[in-house]
């Protein structure tokens, strides 16, 4: 079993890596062409974003994880990577206790289920953020519109 320090490192590892494959597919595609046509992902390959709330809303934290799960860890840890890794901050909630962040600068947005118990889970991510689109686009865009 990895150590908790490992195991969250090896999970950022995994984010920035889906980022540098984004990054690749990006240099053909315009900042106009991606904020026009904003994309998203699930945060657990082959499930749709519901159903990883849904997960979500009872999973350990990461580095306790002995399976395949979304990145879950402490509200404070999830929104400093959110804002110091990505340049993110928090835009919007919606009714299913999950909070839109997103980067103008960057271009990039994440929905992130926010747990009573002080725990935060990504549940979808993707490309093309503005802060002049409406916060239900994106949440509609990772299959959580109303």
């Amino acid at each position: 079993m990895l150590n908790p320090i490992r195991k969250t490192n090896t999970a950022l590892l995994a984010m920035l890596l889906a980022l540098t494959s984004l990054s690749a597919h990006a240099a053909t595609t315009s900042r106009e062409e991606n904020l026009a046509n904003p994309r998203g992902w699930s945060a657990v390959a082959g499930m749709e974003p519901q159903a990883v709330r849904e997960m979500a809303r009872r999973l350990p934290l990461s580095e306790q994880a002995s399976g395949d799960q979304p990145w879950c860890g402490h509200d404070a840890e999830i929104a400093q990577t959110l804002s110091d890794d990505f340049g993110e901050s928090r835009i919007a909630t919606n009714a299913n206790d999950t909070a839109l962040w997103g980067s103008d600068l960057m271009g990039t947005w994440t929905v992130v289920l926010e747990r009573p118990d002080a725990t935060s889970c990504v549940i979808a991510s993707g490309i093309g953020f503005s802060d002049a689109q409406s916060p239900q686009s994106y949440f509609t865009k990772a299959g959580l519109g109303s």
